[in-house]
Formats: C-alpha cells, sequence, structure tokens
C-alpha cells in the first residue's frame, strides 16, 4: 500500500511538470511566430532593420545633409554614444559621409523595455559637433543582442581634422580595418565601461591625442603611431603596438600586459600598475614609474633614458643597455642590466643584482655625488652579481648579510676599498685582500687612480674573480 501510494505521487508531479513544460513550449511558440505579441508582460523581441542616417538636426530644428556638412568642412568633432554596440569608422565605395546602423537583436524582452530601441542624430553648429547616439533594449533573455555603429566615409578620403569621441557600456570599437581606411584623425577618445577589444588599423593616424578606458579585452595597433599625446587606462586589458611616437605616453594600468615595439618620447613616460608585464624593445626617453608600480615584470631591450622605479615590490627588472640614469628600490625582485653605461642606482632587500658596468667617459659628471657613486648596488640579505668591464670615478657596493660576486676586465686600473666585517675579499689568484674583520684597499693596474669600488660587507661573503694585482 505504501508503495502505491508513492507511486501514486509521483505520478502526479510528473504529470504536473509535463503541463507546465506544455503549457511553456506553447507560450514560447506564441511569442516565437507572433514577434511584439505580450504573453504575462513579455514578448519576442527581433530587429535586424539596417538604418542609414544620412541627415541630421540642426540647431534651429531644420535637417541638413552629413555628407553636405563634412565636405563644407563644418564638423570638428564627432561624438558616438551607445550602451552596446559594435562602433566603427571606415571607408566605402558608395562615396557619402554618413551612419549605418545595423542591428542584430533577437530575444525575450519585458514590456518596460519592448519600445527603448532608439537613435538620434544631431548638429550643434555653435561647437560644431555631429552627435549620434544608439540604444538597444535590455532583454530579459537574449538570443542575439549586437549592433554595428558605422561612421561611413568616401573612399577617397585621406585626411580630416575630426575629434573622434567614442563612448560605449560594452562593444568592439575599430578604427580603420581594411586597406581602404586611409584618413588622419586629429584626436581619439575610446571609453568603455565593460570588457572590449579596440584596434586601430594599419593605415590610421592620429596626429594629436589619442585616449583609451578599457577595463578589460584587447587594445591593439597594428601600425606605428605618432601622436602628441597617447593615454592608455585599464584594468587588465592585453595592449600590443607597434612603434610609438609621442611628446608624452602614460600608461595608467591594474594587471596589464603591455608588449610595445620601439618607444620613442620626447617628453615623460609615466607607467602605472600594480602587478603586471612591460615588455618594450627599445625606449628612446624617461621612463617613470609611480609608487604603485609594485609587482611587475618590465623588460626593456635597450633605453637611452632615465628610467625611475621607487618602489618596486617584488618585481623583475631587466634592461639590456641602459645609457641614462638608473633609480631602482626592490623588495624581493630581481634586476638585471646587461650593460650600464651611466648613473645606475639599485636597493634591494633579498632580490638579486645582475649588473655589467661599462659606464662611458662621454657621460656628463658636471652633478657627480662622490657619496652616491656612478654604480651604487645595494641589498639587505640579496645577492649583487656585478662585473666591471670599464668604470669611471667611485662605485660602491654594500650588503648586511647578502653575498657579493665581483669581477673585473684585466685591463682595468682601479682602486678596491673595503670593510668586510666578516668575511674580507677573497681574490680568484688565492690572495687575500685582508683577514676577517680588516678595513683596507688594493691597487689594481697603475697607482693613483681615481676608479675606486668600494666593498662594505657587514655579514655576508664577498668573492672576486678574474683580478690582475700589480
Amino acid at each position: 500500500m505504501k508503495n502505491t501510494v508513492s507511486r501514486g505521487i509521483l505520478y502526479y508531479v510528473f504529470l504536473l511538470i509535463a503541463v507546465v513544460l506544455g503549457v511553456l513550449c506553447v507560450i514560447g511558440a506564441i511569442l516565437m511566430f507572433s514577434p511584439g505579441t505580450e504573453i504575462f508582460g513579455i514578448s519576442y523581441y527581433i530587429n535586424t532593420s539596417t538604418q542609414s542616417i544620412e541627415k541630421t538636426h540642426l540647431d534651429n530644428g531644420n535637417e541638413q545633409s552629413i555628407d553636405s556638412l563634412f565636405k563644407s568642412a563644418s564638423i570638428d568633432v564627432v561624438n558616438i554614444t551607445t550602451n552596446y554596440a559594435d562602433v566603427s569608422l571606415e571607408t566605402r565605395q558608395d562615396g557619402a559621409y554618413k551612419f549605418i546602423i545595423e542591428p542584430s537583436l533577437t530575444g525575450i524582452i519585458t514590456s518596460e523595455n519592448k519600445n527603448t530601441y532608439s537613435y538620434t542624430c544631431s548638429y550643434s553648429n555653435q561647437t560644431r559637433t555631429l552627435s549620434v547616439s544608439v540604444f538597444a533594449p535590455k532583454m530579459f533573455l537574449a538570443f542575439n543582442n549586437s549592433i554595428d555603429v558605422v561612421l561611413s566615409m568616401p573612399e577617397d578620403v585621406t585626411t580630416t581634422n575630426l575629434d573622434v569621441n567614442i563612448s560605449t557600456q560594452s562593444g568592439e570599437v575599430v578604427i580603420g580595418h581594411h586597406e581602404l581606411d586611409r584618413y588622419t584623425l586629429k584626436s581619439l577618445t575610446v571609453n568603455v565601461e565593460k570588457s572590449s577589444k579596440v584596434t586601430l588599423g594599419i593605415h590610421t593616424v592620429v596626429t594629436d591625442s589619442i585616449s583609451l578606458t578599457v577595463p578589460s579585452g584587447n587594445i591593439r595597433f597594428r601600425r606605428e603611431i605618432t601622436t602628441n599625446n597617447l593615454t592608455i587606462n585599464s584594468t587588465s586589458a592585453k595592449i600590443e603596438t607597434g612603434n610609438i611616437n609621442a611628446d608624452t605616453l602614460l600608461l595608467d594600468t591594474e594587471s596589464s600586459s603591455i608588449k610595445i615595439g620601439d618607444v620613442k618620447v620626447s617628453n615623460n613616460f609615466d607607467y602605472s600598475a600594480r602587478r603586471g608585464v612591460l615588455l618594450i624593445d627599445n625606449l628612446e626617453g624617461n621612463l617613470n614609474c609611480s609608487d604603485d608600480v609594485i609587482i611587475s615584470n618590465i623588460t626593456i631591450g635597450e633605453l637611452k633614458g632615465d628610467v625611475v622605479l621607487p618602489n618596486a615590490e617584488s618585481s623583475n627588472i631587466e634592461i639590456g643597455t641602459l645609457e641614462g640614469i638608473g633609480d631602482i628600490t626592490t623588495t624581493s625582485g630581481n634586476v638585471t642590466v646587461e650593460n650600464a653605461k651611466s648613473f645606475l642606482w639599485v636597493k634591494t632587500e633579498s632580490g638579486k643584482i645582475e649588473v655589467t658596468v661599462n659606464t662611458d667617459e662621454a657621460i656628463n659628471t658636471s652633478s657627480y655625488d662622490n657619496g652616491q657613486g656612478v654604480i651604487n648596488l645595494a641589498t639587505t640579505n640579496g645577492t649583487i652579481n656585478v662585473n666591471f668591464s670599464n668604470m669611471l670615478l667611485t662605485n660602491y657596493l654594500k650588503t648586511q648579510k647578502g653575498k657579493i660576486n665581483c669581477a673585473f676586465s684585466p685591463t682595468l686600473n682601479l682602486t678596491l676599498n673595503y670593510t668586510c666585517t666578516k668575511y674580507a675579499p677573497t681574490l680568484a689568484s688565492g690572495i687575500y685582500a685582508g683577514e676577517p674583520g680588516n678595513e683596507g684597499s688594493i691597487t689594481i693596474g697603475n697607482t693613483g687612480t681615481d676608479k675606486n669600488i668600494n666593498i662594505t660587507n657587514t655579514e655576508g661573503k664577498t668573492d672576486i674573480k678574474d683580478t690582475f694585482i700589480s
């Protein structure tokens, strides 16, 4: 009896589920085959009709051709605003300026959002600004939810003095994506609230300024960029560019991966990132990093300029050739300079410092501070590996509990001054510089040289290799 009752309850439960599913299927069929019909406050929405906007409303309420405004050079600024859409600038063969809106919207929508799709186009004579706004409805259940907003320009356009501003919640932004798109903009500003992909085409030129705010996604420049000011703000976007020539360059990121070709900056290059990766082939200009650069891997091939990293907590810094001033402070990160030709000051707590010193006689020493030195490498309990191929004036190597490994070129003339409380320097030739606890000096090569290396090692170990003593 008990089993019979249980089977009966399950039967009615399954029957109820089947009835509910059947009703839902009927409702779904009605909605699908009768778009716009409301049932229980919802309806099936579909919009795939392309709109071509060829005229705009003027300040006086009249309309005028967009093409005529462009061709009479009456437009300085173009504003494109959407909630979610793919926005692009491109040339087409029809030979006219216009906006093209291509929606692909299908899904279930509530009655309150049923008629919220809209687009407007206006022109302000006072500000010489052409504005287009496109707003798609909010879907309850979206099957396809995309809109293309295109500023279509004649195929023969090559130069324009436009300030282009694009603002959207999400969507892809493409400025010139094929071979026909050959034009010059004055400035480009892109603001995206959510993840996006922003691409500048191979023939896109922006003379004055580029400002991109993209939280995540991808930013790609397909050509060499030459502009006065380039600013990129991002949380975690992947950024990839070719060569960059700019007056100022600002990269303000949280954890982005950045890969750039050659960079030439005449004023400032400011980089801010709590973590992330910065790869630059070669840099001509000064790299200034804020205190926010905490956990970042920075790799630069040749750096003709200064680099300042005041608080790289656990960053790994690798520079091929440094021809400017380097001022780097880390905690546990590693610092490598393969060829230091100028002033270099590195301080770390537990990281490894690896430097080849090749300081150039031509560097400006008019403000040289003998107390600071040309090369000043200091660590608390890390390791300093340094190879002196060529050196200029006084250098300092300091550690408390770490290790110092030195190697000298056999052609160098220098004086080695040491203060090693626990371990005196040990020369590879087997000759000891002094007993533990001593202070002293050794002249290598000719006497009377002003090329000095001062070693302070409180408790660690100091090794000197390939040393030739006169």
